[in-house]
């Protein structure tokens, strides 16, 4: 009488382990694949919001919003911009939009910078550059950080390719600055005033972040050159740190 042989225990255990093998191998492709397209969409998001800005700007006779130095709760861009963007998951990378994981408190890379502080549940993993918005100030009033000529305040200047407007972040906005802090370690949260540029200073992106520029462009920028943008009106990219002044592991970008 015929009988049906099975696979022995060894062979199912060789097979397992084929299997596991593969799986191992495959496994950081797949996670590579996932930021690839995370960062794409990342991208997209940025597109977007360029043509966010320019309705706001064209409704505005080419004017940015107050930005955080008034009523910051209706004049940061996030508020100002609602009725243009209405879904707030643009608000986030998607690799940054877990409301549950906020910068601040330790996840520096690919945490929020809400909803804690910010009304109405607000969260965002995007940053704005601060200097490119229109605050007005009462007769006598010292704006919050630098000098009130910095801010570019309007899309009728030159070289608007140059001038970073949105990008990712782990705040809402930074007056960044060509001499301010570095990073001793891949998004160090920095709670000092004013050493803005950090904000952007994240390896969310395998060593370079997503930016919207003036000109309504998105590019990838190096964390190295964020301090050599040309942030505001009295930009000087000769206080730019050099490559000794970079910490160790910004230096092995």
């Amino acid at each position: 009488m015929y009988r049906r042989r099975g696979f022995t225990l060894i062979e199912l255990l060789v097979v397992i382990a084929i299997i596991a093998l593969l799986m191992s191998m495959l496994m950081p492709a797949l996670g590579k694949a996932r930021k690839m397209t995370k960062a794409a969409m990342c991208m997209s998001n940025l597109k977007q919001w360029g043509s966010f800005f320019a309705m706001y700007t064209d409704d505005y006779n080419g004017k940015f919003m107050g930005g955080r130095n008034i009523d910051w709760t209706k004049t940061s861009w996030w508020a100002a911009m609602e009725p243009y963007y209405k879904n707030r998951a643009l608000l986030c990378c998607p690799m940054a939009n877990n409301p549950q994981k906020v910068a601040y408190q330790g996840y520096g890379n690919y945490g929020t910078w809400g909803p804690l502080w910010f009304p109405d549940g607000f969260y965002g993993s995007y940053g704005i550059n601060e200097w490119i918005c229109n605050p007005v100030f009462a007769k006598g009033q010292t704006p919050m950080y630098g000098d009130n000529k910095k801010y570019w305040r309007s899309t009728n200047v030159k070289g608007q390719s140059t001038i970073p407007l949105l990008g990712d972040a782990q705040w809402d906005q930074a007056w960044a600055e060509a001499f301010d802090w570095i990073p001793s370690y891949p998004g160090e949260v920095e709670y000092r005033g004013g050493d803005d540029t950090c904000h952007f200073a994240l390896m969310r992106h395998d060593g370079v972040i997503n930016m919207l520029f003036m000109d309504y462009t998105v590019r990838k920028v190096s964390l190295k050159d964020l301090w050599g943008l040309n942030w505001n009106r009295l930009s000087d990219a000769e206080q730019a740190p050099t490559e000794d002044d970079f910490p160790g592991w910004m230096r092995k970008l």
